[in-house]
Parts: structure tokens; sequence; C-alpha cells
């Protein structure tokens, strides 16, 4: 307990040191006017973000596991199956972003936040431990049990993005909010990158292949499980503490008010649903498939041997990550000062750029490789320093504490969707038309993310969440009673 931020901790008048609430340790809500020392922040940071780690990590370790279950059984994984294994977590997460969406307006984000922990620990230990079916004929080979463990991961991971970004906005300071929510959502850079290293590591001292994808998939748990004591010793946030003074409403009497608070919210709620939608469709179809573009931008650079092949693709993963997470910290520096709109904005119209560039140098043959996989990688670095951190952040910023996690779990949901269509039509779309197409496809999606912002993305977000709180009072009124 010596070793945490002093504020976090009270003494008691015996002199032995307690963590303030009634469990320990709390996630720290900041007071009006209130500055966070760097080690408040950090450790904010952390907690909260450990959930996203844990989130980017599992998402993106998968298409490295895919490689090397298709190596050790050629011919074992057709299309549809890698498909089914990179989808069913996208599955899960909608799942879960609709679920503790509403459950986190409804009971709260304390013990939701706990739950969404316990799920992705389980799902991804399990993930790990699923066995080969020699059967060809048997309903519930591999390819299934690994699809519905990582269902369960899903479900886990999508519910830690309405409450994560809840707790963070309601949490931080206002002048600071923005850097706080998307230095929690930088988490996810950290994720890829230590998915790709852990990789390259079994690799160089020698471990089996089969022994190397079922650990990359356990260790999938380790981020949350190491934060599962200090979640469930959290406290409340003061923002969903004031708006159900009166106790909490019943689940129908909940919706019907939810109902009637998006409905004054329609407009942004288009905005920050299609544009996660139309991002996500590209972030995780490229994302999901990096071995694959690697593989096509530079056909010639595997040597036959199954481990190489799977080290080179972790080194062009590992690229990749390193070239993403400059963006996720570029827009913890100018979140405050650029604005959550023009850098989504600005974001999308980067993305297509080098989407449109990459694909006409791979038709043309021009441009050298590295040059192809440095506008590729460029993709990565302006959807962080764009629209990939700025649609996570808008919904916990635009709607009121009533409607926050549902409004921002039914954002998160179509953003899931996307990447659902970008998953799933990848491999058909590249075998069908090749990857200079649906690399160009990518880019004119990315227009249409720009479009979708310019017409309904809110220029400013709330300065103080209160005012939001604020105006519909009507509707507050009718919630408690």
């Amino acid at each position: 307990l010596k070793s945490l931020p002093p504020l976090l901790c009270r003494a008691k008048r015996s002199g032995r040191r307690q963590c303030s609430g009634a469990r320990g340790v709390e996630i720290r809500m900041a007071k009006d006017g209130e500055k966070w020392s760097w080690s408040t922040y950090t450790y904010q940071v952390v907690i909260v973000g450990a959930g996203f780690l844990a989130d980017a990590y599992d998402l993106f370790v998968i298409d490295l596991v895919i490689s090397i279950l298709n190596r050790l059984h050629p011919g074992g994984l057709g299309p549809s199956e890698k498909s089914l294994i990179a989808s069913s977590t996208l599955l899960g997460a909608i799942f879960g972003q609709l679920l503790f969406g509403v459950l986190g307006d409804w009971v709260g984000r304390r013990w939701t936040f706990l739950v969404t922990c316990v799920l992705i620990v389980v799902g991804a230990t399990l993930s790990g431990c699923v066995v080969w079916v020699e059967d060809p004929s048997s309903a519930f080979g591999l390819v299934r049990q690994l699809a519905l463990c990582r269902f369960v991961l899903g479900i886990g991971v999508g519910g830690e993005y309405p409450l994560a970004a809840a707790i963070a906005a309601e949490g931080a300071p206002s002048g600071s909010r923005g850097r706080l929510i998307a230095a929690v959502f930088s988490m996810q850079g950290w994720g890829m990158l230590l998915s790709c290293l852990l990789v390259l590591l079994l690799l160089a001292v020698g471990a089996p292949l089969e022994w190397i994808w079922r650990i990359v998939l356990i260790f999938g748990a380790v981020p949350s499980a190491a934060v599962i004591f200090i979640r469930s010793s959290m406290e409340e946030t003061d923002r969903f503490k004031e708006t159900h003074q009166e106790g909490t409403a019943s689940f129908r009497s909940h919706v019907s008010t939810a109902v009637g608070h998006i409905k004054n919210y329609w407009r942004p709620l288009v905005g920050t649903t299609m544009t996660w939608l139309l991002l996500d469709v590209t972030f995780y179809g490229t994302g999901s498939f990096k071995h694959r573009v690697s593989s096509s931008l530079d056909p010639g650079r595997h040597m036959g041997d199954p481990r190489e092949e799977v080290w080179q693709e972790a080194v062009f993963a590992t690229l990749c990550s390193c070239l993403a997470i400059p963006g996720y910290l570029l827009t913890v520096a100018f979140v405050e000062v650029l604005g959550r709109f023009n850098i989504q904005l600005w974001g999308f119209v980067a993305m297509a750029v080098n989407f449109f560039a990459v694909a006409l140098m791979s038709s043309t043959g021009t441009g050298s490789r590295w040059l192809m996989f440095l506008c590729f990688g460029l993709t990565f670095l302006f959807s962080n320093f764009g629209p990939n951190t700025t649609t996570f952040m808008l919904p916990a910023e635009v709607y009121p504490t009533a409607v926050r996690t549902t409004c921002h779990g039914l954002s998160a949901a179509a953003g899931k969707l996307g990447a659902v269509i970008g998953v799933v039509a990848f491999s058909p779309c590249e075998a069908a038309f090749g990857i200079e197409a649906v690399l160009a496809a990518c880019g004119i999606v990315c227009l249409s993310g720009a479009l979708f912002t310019l017409g309904f993305t809110p220029r400013d977000s709330a300065e103080d969440l209160r005012e939001l709180d604020g105006l519909l009072p009507e509707v507050n009124k009718a919630e408690r009673s």
C-alpha cells in the first residue's frame, strides 16, 4: 500500500494505513479544479486501461495464431474456418458491448467492470486449452472449440469499451479528460506490440510451434488477472451516484428512460455509430490479416521453413505496431489542442491517401517494398492519431450519465459489426479481386467515414459532464421517481 499514490489511501487515527472506500483501493475521482500528479494519472491509465491492453493483444494475436495453425496443419484451415476464428471474438464483443453498456447505466460501473475482467481471464485461458480432434466428421473440432472460447473472451473485451470510457471520463479533471481517455485507449497499442514481441521471443528461444500458439493465447489472461483485485475494491463513480441518488430503478423503467434520452441524441448517435463502423471495417480487416497483406506485398520473402515464415510475419506485425503507437501518443499530446473533430476528420483522410498509395504501388509495380510497407504502416498511425481513438472518446463525452455506457456500447457495437464485416469479407474479396482492390476499397471506406464526420460528429464536447446531465431535467426527474 505504501507504494500506491498517497491520495489513494487515508490514515486512520490508529496510525494504520488503509485504502479509502469500503473495500479498499478506489479508482480516483477528480474534484472541481483539481490537478492530478503523474503517479495518479499513470495509476488510472494502467488500472482502467488493462482491459484494453488485453483487448488489443487478444484481437491481434489471433492473426499470428491462425498463421501458425495453418502451417502445423496445411489445408486444415480454409477461408471460412479462418474467418470463423477471427470473427468469433468480435461477435462476442458486440454482445458484450450492448449487454454491459445497458448494465453499466442500470446497476453501475463497479461490479460490471469486474465481471468483464473475469470473462477475459476465463476466455483467454480456455482458448489455449482447446484440443485437436482427428476425426474430420466431428462437429466440435478445434476450430469450433476455439471460436466458442474466444466468443466468451469477446464478451469481456466488449464490456470493457463502454465501462472503461465512462469511468475514465467521469473520474478525470475537466481540463485533462480528453488526455486521460486517449491514454487509456492507447493501451491498445501496447497490447498489439506485446502480441508480436511474445511470438518473436518464443520463436527465438526455440519453442515448438504447437506450444507457441497455446502460450500466446493463454497469456492474454495476464493483464486482466493482474488488476482483478484492485477492480474488486474500486468505488462507484461520483457522476453515477449523483444520477442515481434515489436508488436503482427497475429495468423496465431504466430502459424507458434510456429510450427517452436516446431520442434526443439521435444525430450524434448516427455520427458515433457510423464513423466507428466504417473505421473498423478497415482497421480490423487489415489488422487481423496482416500476414496476408505482408505476403502479398512481398511474395518472394518466404523461405519455405514454417518457423522462418512465422518469424517474418511477426516482424512485419511488429513494424506495423511500432508505427501505430506514436499515433496514440500524438492523440494524447494534441487532443486538447486540435480537438476531437479535427483529429477524426483528417485522420480518415490521411488513412484514405495511404490506402490508395499502397494499392497503386502494388498494382503498377512502382515504389520499393519498404515504401509500400511504410504507407501501409501509416494507415495504422493515422488511424490512431485519428478516428480509432476519437470514436472511442466521443461517445463518453457527448451523452449524459444516465445513458453514457448504453450509447457508448451501441457505438462500439456498431464498430465491431464493421470489424466483423472487414474480417469476414477480407479473405473472400482478396481471393476474388486481389489485394490491390481490397486496399483501394479500404480507402473508399475511409473517405465515407470522413463524410459522416462532417455531417454528424459534434464539433465540441462538453467542458463539464454535469452540463450534459442538466440538459434533460424532466427525464432525470422521471427516472428518479
